[in-house]
């Protein structure tokens, strides 16, 4: 249920975030070609969703397992090997997430103190800023839940489309079989009895 949760959390702000840098930039370049203006604050957000969409894009590579360490070095070993391998590449990204995280929060905190504001939309300078930690407390999570369930001998690398064809199969294992045994009841209620001798 928690990946279920975070999973659909990463995937909207993932397809929000890339929606609204989409839209920004070419509000931006119309603006500027046609209008012979650019808006001030385009840059100001399109920076600073382009760092939460990085950040959110390496959890969610980290859960879909796309790190080009995991796709090289694990595949490459088996048995004991495997998990030394897997156990020291989660725990090298799970120290890199959470020095971001520490090093985002402290900035974002020292922002907070001094009250500093952007250029141009004029809003606290440490809400933007919060993307860095925010998107580093996700990876860290994902680093970890990748570690427990390959040590734990599961896969944790199975990308949505590989998970949802397996639901499909389930569902359809699970409607031939009430088929199967509608057919059986309905075979059972129409075969003539035997009363006295003639069917």
């Amino acid at each position: 249920m928690f990946d279920l949760i975070l999973r659909r959390l990463e995937n909207t702000i993932i397809a929000i975030t890339f929606l609204f840098i989409t839209l920004l930039a070419f509000a931006n370049v119309i603006a500027r070609y046609v209008f012979h203006a650019s808006f001030s604050f385009t840059s100001e957000l399109l920076i600073n969703l382009a760092v939460l969409l990085t950040m959110v894009g390496a959890a969610a590579a980290t859960r879909l397992g796309t790190h080009p360490s995991f796709s090289l070095l694990r595949d490459s070993s088996r048995g004991a090997l495997h998990k030394i391998v897997v156990a020291l590449v989660c725990l090298g990204m799970l120290v890199f997430f959470l020095v971001l995280m520490w090093l985002g929060f402290e900035s974002a905190m020292k922002q907070f103190e001094s009250g500093r504001l952007t250029p141009a939309l004029q809003i606290p300078q440490w809400i933007l800023s919060m993307c860095l930690p925010f998107g580093a407390l996700l990876g860290a999570i994902r680093s970890i839940q990748v570690a427990v369930i390959e040590l734990r001998g599961g896969e944790a690398f199975k990308g949505e489309e590989a998970e949802a064809l397996e639901v499909a199969e389930a569902v359809q294992a699970e409607t031939a079989a009430l088929e199967n045994a509608a057919l059986a009841t309905n075979t059972d209620t129409t075969t003539p009895t035997k009363e006295g001798g003639r069917p």
